[in-house]
């Protein structure tokens, strides 16, 4: 797919192996959640029909934003990959991320950054992820590109 920088497969493993490894420890909880909702509205003591509803996330889901945040995935230039690539609905992104090969990890976290730069100004974006089972698929994408080359323990 990415056709400017080829790096050879042992530098992409090099780069990428100990993002993935972070991301690969959600799986099961990925897995289980995946398509489900993930949110809630707090509505605790005090609240009354006419407050503001304030969004209440799952801990596991804002734990693999903040583990996410911290890998060399996240790019804010992903909208050029979104254009290259035409991606304009989770069906399309799930078409790319099928069709990714080791030398498409950058397509992969461009994906990823969509979810997690947009959910930093609208956090529904981050559970939609979820719902959409795009987090899921991503993140197993990563783990089998990665063990082709190299088992992941």
């Amino acid at each position: 797919m990415q056709d400017n920088l080829r790096l050879s497969r042992e530098e992409i493993i090099i780069c990428y192996e100990e993002d993935v490894r972070k991301l690969i420890k959600y799986i099961p909880w990925l897995e289980k959640v995946s398509g489900e909702s993930t949110t809630g509205i707090y509505s605790g003591d005090g609240i009354d029909k006419t407050s503001m509803s304030v969004p209440v996330y799952d801990s596991t889901l804002l734990g693999f934003i903040k583990e996410a945040k911290t890998t060399c995935f996240i790019d804010r230039n992903y909208v050029y990959t979104f254009s290259r690539y035409n991606i304009k609905t989770a069906e399309d992104e799930k078409r790319v991320i099928s069709a990714c090969t080791l030398q498409d990890m950058k397509v992969l976290g461009d994906i990823l950054s969509k979810y997690v730069i947009r959910g930093d100004v609208k956090g529904a974006v981050w559970a939609e992820g979820i719902q959409n089972g795009v987090y899921k698929l991503l993140v197993l994408k990563l783990k089998e590109l990665m063990e082709i080359h190299k088992p992941l323990v």
